[in-house]
């Protein structure tokens, strides 16, 4: 009874994001591939709605998952711990306008550390692949750098905020190694603080938030996810933002290559 139970809400959950209504018993029953009847369904309803599982907008309307009900589920249901391969950034620019998503995206442009030079104890010289910067020499720091050799700019930055090499870490900020693309920016509305927008389109987000769901950073019914993408070769970052109830399986289909 459970295992049904269960299915008739992954079914009636999935039916709810394609068309965005409340659902009723009847219409329930049209809709999947089960054999049970509609009072069987009304059953089953009045018990995930007494659980907090299902809410039933009006008297008279059919019901609808609560947020925490679509939290699980799309926590169940998209697996951020693979690669998202996308096939091109128009096809994100039309899967977020179609779906009410915004979607914005780092690419990182790989710069390794390739040699380390003391210039007359003035100046350590860093040369990356294509790139070359200078920072004021200290015996101390030029050590610390050589032992950062063949890591990626991105990894010497995240490291020397997290050891407070202040001078390091502002000289490699300023370097740009990644391109930001957003898109929907009008689905992020309901965001009043100005600060916490410019971060996400800025793309300083990327560096203080890890993969993951977000949900308490956000107002109550909706969500944030955060993941690592493929493109073009390169690697990035991708944060997904909407409302809980838009549908975020068609458009991660639709962004795969």
């Amino acid at each position: 009874m459970k295992q049904r139970k269960e299915k008739l809400l992954n079914e009636m959950i999935a039916i709810y994001i394609k068309d965005g209504i409340p659902i009723g018993s009847e219409s329930l029953k049209l809709n999947i591939n089960m054999k049970i009847s509609s009072a069987t369904i009304r059953n089953y309803f009045k018990a995930l709605v007494d659980e907090g599982i299902l809410a039933q907008p009006h008297i008279s309307s059919g019901k609808i998952p609560t947020n925490s009900t679509l939290k699980s589920y799309w926590k169940k249901n998209i697996n951020i711990s693979n690669v998202v391969n996308i096939s091109n950034i128009e096809v994100v620019n039309k899967a977020s306008k179609e779906h009410k998503i915004f979607c914005g995206m780092k690419i990182l442009k790989q710069e390794i550390l390739q040699k380390i030079i003391n210039y007359n104890n003035e100046y350590s010289i860093l040369i990356f692949n294509s790139i070359e910067t200078i920072i004021p020499y200290t015996k101390h720091l030029h050590n610390f750098l050589n032992e950062l050799l063949y890591q990626d700019i991105e990894e010497i930055k995240n490291i020397a905020k997290n050891v407070c090499a202040n001078e390091l870490y502002k000289r490699l900020k300023n370097i740009a190694t990644s391109k930001i693309y957003n898109f929907g920016f009008e689905e992020l509305h309901f965001i009043k603080d100005a600060d916490s927008v410019l971060q996400i389109i800025n793309g300083d987000i990327y560096c203080i938030l890890r993969n993951g769901f977000y949900f308490d950073i956000f107002p109550d019914g909706y969500i944030g996810i955060l993941h690592d993408i493929k493109i073009d070769k390169k690697y990035g970052k991708m944060f997904v933002i909407g409302e809980l109830k838009q549908n975020y399986a068609s458009f991660y289909k639709k962004i795969a290559s």
